[in-house]
């Protein structure tokens, strides 16, 4: 067991007989290893929190490798945290995402001094990506660097979390958008004939994220059962296209799939044997069921770019997303009254309270014939519960 004194921390001031407040610093003297106590009264129980605040800042500062301080920039800290973060099982693509939103934070004072930044060159990164980006994108950075610097923290790097005092973006609450049976209908027959057509169908039918459809296997498809099984996600375009296993521990799943998605599917089994041909020696062969011409698996943001098209080519909304395909059949699902567990574990959510919490408004007609029921039970008319059978 490590013989490295504790690091000092302030501890819940004491109401004292008097009324006044005792104030307490504890920390541990780097030679001996002994506990040690700073105290000071003050009449209000803020005034005492503050002060020790202010004195376990001070303690860390001594307590800290004077060598360490005067060395750690902000690229230390992040590529340490990165480093940390790589021991853990996470994911390429959420690794990836937290390389990219980083180098907001390196361009704006990665090579500084730790001990010299402040609450206000934080703020001031804030302000600056408000300006050049999307609010969600402040909000990330603002998750990551608060994150890496807690982890400084408890690493003993550095005393406190500067980005503790800055309050990170708010990011406006997005209203989902729901596709209504017939504009899916539509939107699907405007797809049929589109490259890609197969690719719709399944993420509309089957409720998957754009990442899992595209991670697919023929071998993932069994015939026999009608089913199919989601096992990775392809993410990334171009050289850094990367497979990763789904998001969630539940998003590894088997799924039953409609005949006339079966059918979807081997009708493009057969174009992809056309494609294979005509190819010859340009043909790439891989195991993905969703490919190009040439057998290669789709980047994620080609299929984007072909459904945007598909949108105008409609006269659809071109602000839908392939995501919507995927929210459009969950609602449906529980519109329609398909248990909440069932379409959990279809939409491979880690668990039933996060879809309802999600998919909240696709139960408002619940609601209200729950409240009916109550009303006409307490009130003794005869009724019967609407999901009882009659």
């Amino acid at each position: 067991m490590s013989s490295r004194p504790k690091e000092p921390h302030a501890a819940a001031p004491r109401k004292l007989p008097s009324g006044r407040w005792q104030a307490r610093v504890t920390y541990w003297d780097r030679e001996t290893g002994q506990r040690k106590e700073l105290t000071r009264t003050f009449a209000t129980e803020r005034e005492a929190k503050k002060w020790a605040r202010e004195e376990e800042v001070k303690l860390r500062e001594t307590w800290l490798s004077p060598q360490t301080l005067l060395t750690l920039t902000v690229n230390n800290v992040l590529d340490q945290w990165l480093d940390a973060k790589r021991l853990k099982p996470v994911a390429r693509s959420t690794l990836e995402s937290y390389i990219g939103h980083l180098r907001h934070v390196r361009q704006a004072f990665g090579n500084q001094l730790v001990k010299d930044i402040s609450p206000s060159d934080i703020q001031k990164l804030y302000a600056s990506l408000s300006h050049t980006h999307s609010p969600r994108t402040g909000q990330y950075v603002a998750t990551l660097l608060r994150s890496a610097l807690d982890w400084a923290v408890t690493m003993d790097l550095i005393p406190t979390n500067p980005a503790r005092k800055v309050s990170k973006p708010q990011v406006p609450r997005r209203e989902m958008i729901v596709l209504t049976p017939e504009d899916a209908t539509k939107l699907l027959r405007v797809a049929q004939q589109h490259r890609l057509y197969a690719l719709w169908w399944f993420i509309a039918l089957m409720g998957v994220r754009k990442g899992e459809a595209l991670g697919l296997y023929w071998e993932d498809i069994d015939w026999n059962t009608k089913t199919v099984t989601i096992r990775r996600t392809l993410s990334g375009s171009g050289r850094r296209r990367y497979l990763s296993a789904p998001k969630t521990h539940h998003s590894t799943r088997t799924l039953a799939m409609p005949d006339i998605l079966i059918q979807v599917l081997k009708q493009w089994k057969e174009q992809q044997q056309k494609d294979r041909i005509i190819a010859q020696t340009n043909w790439v062969e891989t195991p993905y069921v969703f490919t190009t011409k040439r057998g290669t698996p789709w980047d994620a943001s080609a299929v984007t770019h072909h459904f945007k098209r598909v949108l105008r080519q409609g006269d659809f909304p071109t602000h839908w997303r392939i995501h919507d395909l995927r929210h459009a059949m969950a609602t449906h699902w529980l519109a329609s009254g398909i248990s909440p567990k069932v379409v959990s574990e279809r939409l491979g959510h880690a668990s039933v309270a996060f879809t309802l919490q999600v998919y909240a408004h696709a139960l408002p007609h619940q609601q209200a014939e729950a409240a009916e029921y109550m009303a006409a039970r307490l009130l003794g008319r005869s009724t019967h519960d609407p999901h009882e059978p009659t």
